[in-house]
This record gives C-alpha cells, structure tokens and sequence, in this order.
C-alpha cells in the first residue's frame, strides 16, 4: 500500500461519495483506521479499512460471548 499524503486524505475524507449514508466513511484508499467525524466532535471508524473490519468482529465476538456465556 503506498503512503498517501495529509492532503489526498484530507481530500477524501471531505469527499461525499466516501460518506455513505453521510455519517459512515468508507474510502479503502485512505489507511487510516480513525477519523475524525465529519459533524461534531470525537471520532469515526474507516469502515473501508481491513482494520475496522477485524475491530468489529472483535467487538461482536465480545458481545455475544458476554451476553451467552
């Protein structure tokens, strides 16, 4: 994968056709696995990086084993 700049992300992330539904980002040409969320304040998952995809299952994986186990 090769390094993107600060500005190529930059402009990604304030591309629309990266933001489905306008709150969840999914662009697998940006690396990053956080973002910061395109209204307010805190943070959001890149839901096109392979890392989210692996935090998410874990996450699940934690919830079931909680409530069943």
């Amino acid at each position: 994968m090769s390094p993107v700049s600060k500005e190529r992300r930059k402009q990604l992330r304030d591309d629309d056709a990266n933001w489905k539904l306008g709150i969840f980002y999914f662009c697998p040409q940006d690396p990053s696995f956080l973002i910061p969320k395109r209204f307010g304040i805190g943070w959001s998952l890149n839901y096109g990086s392979p890392w989210s995809l692996l935090f998410l299952i874990i996450v699940i994986a934690l919830l079931v084993w909680g409530i069943f186990f």
